[in-house]
């Protein structure tokens, strides 16, 4: 049976390759043991993993908190709501029966986890975001150009004047000639997809701004990211088949696409208003 995790405890995980090897060592402590660490005071921690009082500060603000105080109010809150990862890789011995189970499994967990960790401000401002772009540009490679296609039709049905671009040379020819009015979507599970990287990296070069969606972590693509949106997955980063993550990616578009629907349905009652009320005065 699998451990329990929380998305806190998800999040610390996938956040450690970005650590110093110090901290990383707080970082692996907190994510195993946060029941324990809630009744640690900041020096009885540093000397459980062997560093020093600054280094669990340091941990902790690299983790994304004010302070030690901080983490501990964190991880309070969050493990009294853990999230299991039922799902696990389907083997060549495994029944059908087994088989959905662990892959329904893998998709609700990530679901999940990617909500609980979700950044709702990130959201709301790549909706306002892609609303008011002249153009947007979706590029996506592989597995991620399903995804692509999935974002320009959802985007398309808003009015919005969208393209999902998979072909490496038509990704580039458009990064060249993007503009400060336009938004590049860029799609990567690792976040490290070289063609999708360096061709979203001419756009915003050239004044485009960048909404990226991967898998949670520091990444090539998220380093130079306008907005970042994450999504949570117990499976490795850079999997070819990221079944899971790519359920997740096309939740966070479904909840984009409904939310800029009615803001799109709003601002248009309000151009309607405005016109009413100047002819009739």
């Amino acid at each position: 049976m699998q451990k329990e995790d929380s998305a806190l405890g998800f999040k610390i995980r996938s956040m450690i390759p970005e650590l110093s090897k110090s901290e990383a060592l707080v970082a692996e402590y907190i994510a195993g043991c946060p029941e324990e660490v809630i009744n640690l005071s900041v020096s009885a921690l540093a000397d459980c993993c062997g560093v020093s009082e600054p280094t669990v500060v340091r941990a902790c603000r690299n983790l994304g908190f004010s302070g030690y105080q901080a983490l501990k109010i964190a991880l309070i809150q969050s493990v009294s709501a853990p999230v299991s990862f039922a799902g696990e890789e389907v083997t060549a011995e495994d029944s059908m029966s087994t088989a959905v189970q662990k892959v329904f499994g893998a998709a609700s967990d990530a679901i999940a986890l990617t909500r609980s960790s979700l950044d709702t401000a990130a959201m709301e401002k790549a909706a306002d975001t892609l609303l008011n772009a002249k153009r947007v540009f979706i590029f996506g490679v592989g597995g991620s150009a399903a995804v692509a296609t999935d974002v320009q039709h959802k985007f398309l049905r808003l009015g919005l004047d969208a393209h999902a671009l998979s072909d490496v040379n038509l990704q580039t020819i458009t990064a060249a000639y993007a503009g400060e009015r336009d938004v590049v979507f860029a799609i990567s599970h690792s976040g490290s997809s070289k063609v999708v990287v360096d061709n979203t990296r001419l756009a915003k070069n050239n004044g485009a701004t960048v909404i990226s969606l991967s898998s949670m972590g520091k990444s090539p693509l998220t380093e130079f990211a306008d907005i970042s949106l994450y999504t949570a997955a117990n499976e490795t980063r850079y999997r070819i088949v990221a079944i899971s993550s790519r359920i997740a990616e096309l939740t966070i578009i479904d909840t984009l696409y409904s939310y800029m629907s009615f803001r799109a349905r709003k601002a248009d009652n309000l151009i309607i208003e405005k016109a009413i009320e100047d002819q009739m005065y």
